[in-house]
């Protein structure tokens, strides 16, 4: 289903030079980028997530071209298209790509080196080079584009595209980190969070195939029910992380959307029916959990010795 397979992991993915070379320069140049924007500007978590729409209008707007073209790179009709735009595609996949493309890694890699989670990582000189490579991984998506689709982004809608995102890219600057101080009321159960996120992930990849297979209400109703979906769970973790909230309840909170994403990938393999697939997605899961484990045990020790 288009780029809805982008949500899991295919083993004859990996057999695409092309594909691998872009997703690497990419997603790794580009993610890099948004988190060195946010440490030298010292932005909120509200101005990553502005970067990561930023982010997702250039790939599936200008890139891939998926958010307006009517019938995806894969020829499956998308739900709701209006003036030339896939409306709730665009909120849905925009949507999976400041969670699961741009907080969750940023998240887990400060987590895994919390040491140096508030200082810059690159020069001002490795910074171009990173920005040289997200370009190169934009335009191998491009290409990608119109090898596996005939339709062609109009001079309007990439214009429109780009003004949107310089826009979204200015409010993120505006967005800086006040630090504000948290409430001493308890945060919920580890357990609790991560089965948030287990199932704030899993719904929100249930409006993936909507966009696809539509429903029985207009598509207009349909975005607006994931734009309330997404500000509700927003302010549901607005709320819980300014109690007691710990490092341990961040990580679980990423596993388990981590693990929507891959349960979401698996069912996707496995409905190919490729065996293959099948076994490369359940090593991932396998991987997932025990990288989980690792990370959560050092925390755990972590925490044991400030409290000591």
């Amino acid at each position: 289903m288009g780029e809805v397979v982008g949500a899991s992991l295919r083993l004859n993915s990996f057999a695409q030079p092309l594909r691998v070379l872009g997703i690497v320069c990419f997603y790794g140049a580009g993610v890099v980028l948004i988190r060195e924007i946010a440490q030298r500007l010292r932005l909120s978590t509200w101005g990553v997530v502005l970067l990561g729409c930023a982010f997702a209008l250039v790939e599936e707007g200008l890139a891939l071209q998926t958010i307006f073209n009517p019938i995806g790179m894969d020829g499956e009709a998308v739900h709701g298209n209006a003036f030339g735009v896939n409306w709730f595609w665009a909120v849905v996949v925009s949507g999976y790509h400041v969670v699961w493309s741009v907080l969750i890694p940023i998240a887990v890699v400060h987590l895994a080196f919390p040491h140096s989670r508030r200082s810059p990582w690159a020069s001002r000189r490795a910074a171009g080079a990173l920005t040289a490579v997200f370009a190169c991984g934009t335009a191998i998506f491009v290409v990608i584009s119109l090898l596996r689709s005939d339709f062609r982004l109009s001079w309007v809608h990439a214009a429109a595209t780009i003004v949107v995102t310089a826009g979204l890219v200015f409010a993120a600057t505006t967005c800086k980190d006040r630090g504000r101080a948290g409430s001493a009321a308890r945060a919920p159960g580890r357990m609790a969070v991560g089965l948030f996120g287990l199932v704030a992930g899993t719904g929100w990849f249930v409006l993936f195939l909507v966009a696809f297979i539509g429903g029985p209400v207009s598509f207009v109703w349909w975005t607006a029910g994931a734009l309330s979906f997404a500000a509700a769970a927003a302010l549901v973790l607005r709320r819980w992380t300014r109690r007691q909230w710990t490092p341990r309840h961040q990580l679980v909170l990423c596993f388990g959307a981590g693990m929507s994403a891959a349960l979401f990938g698996l069912l996707l393999v496995a409905l190919d029916g490729h065996r293959a697939n099948t076994a490369f997605q359940c090593v991932v899961i396998a991987a997932l959990i025990a990288a989980y484990i690792s990370l959560d045990r050092r925390l755990s020790l972590q925490e044991a010795l400030e409290f000591a």
